[in-house]
């Protein structure tokens, strides 16, 4: 019978000088493989005196060939190649401390696409949001090789978390956040108006799907529902600028 072998860690491109920057500031020990071409290999020198000193690979390339490495023409002159970061799971202890030290959290209901969960990162990473919960659905786009070149970095600063259904999970989290989603129907405030109310307990936003907004049975175990007002041209934001808008309300330091 033959041995069991542990599954292959998927590998995971990450585009862009600000991006791979950030990760050989924050992780370096991460990056197995560094590609670049002639002009940005000019000021590629520190992160190929680190992967030399743990004999990994670097190479300048021609720029058809960094394509090819990239999968993609948005490869901004560099790409590092990682293994995928799991998602972690929340357990007792990450709500005991997500409680004790009234974390800021986003929750995403389905948001389908990645470029948008890369413009939340880096939104969230700006604000200090440290978590980002998503649920187990198909729709959810999940923190992919889009996501991270749009975050610029910021996906050093965000850890993404797992959960099987999120109304459950929002039924519990409730106890000790105070869950603030958008909608477009129904009884809403403005954010002003949820402020004027009163936030008993650390706020955490949810944010729904770009079409169909956060499903009722999420929609139901929110306590306050909100809409950002404006000039009613167009009906709503795109979801990375409501994030953006929402953060900078309930997390920024005015």
């Amino acid at each position: 019978m033959k041995p069991h072998l542990p599954a292959k860690q998927k590998e995971l491109n990450v585009c862009g000088w600000q991006a791979v920057s950030t990760l050989f500031a924050r992780h370096p020990a991460e990056v197995r493989r560094l590609f670049f071409d002639a002009a940005t290999g000019r000021r590629a020198g520190e992160f190929c005196s680190q992967l030399a000193q743990h004999k990994k690979v670097y190479r300048q390339v021609e720029a058809a060939e960094l394509e090819k490495v990239a999968g993609t023409k948005l490869h901004g002159g560099i790409v590092a190649v990682i293994g995928e970061r799991p998602l972690k799971k929340v357990t007792r202890e990450v709500l005991a401390d997500w409680a004790r030290t009234k974390a800021p959290l986003l929750l995403l209901d389905r948001v389908s696409n990645a470029n948008n969960v890369g413009a939340i990162v880096r939104t969230a990473a700006f604000f200090g949001v440290k978590a980002i919960i998503v649920p187990d659905h198909p729709a959810q786009a999940l923190p992919g090789e889009a996501a991270w070149r749009v975050a610029e970095g910021g996906m050093e600063f965000v850890d993404f978390y797992r959960v099987p259904a999120l109304p459950e999970f929002c039924a519990e989290l409730r106890h000790q956040h105070f869950l603030i989603g958008t909608s477009l129907t129904g009884n809403q405030l403005s954010p002003a108006g949820v402020k004027e109310r009163g936030i008993p307990r650390p706020p955490a936003i949810v944010l729904g799907n770009e079409e169909k907004g956060i499903a009722p049975a999420v929609a139901a175990q929110c306590d306050r529902l909100l809409k950002i007002p404006g000039a009613d041209s167009v009906e709503s934001l795109n979801v990375s600028a409501a994030a953006a808008v929402l953060c900078w309300e309930f997390f920024g330091r005015h």
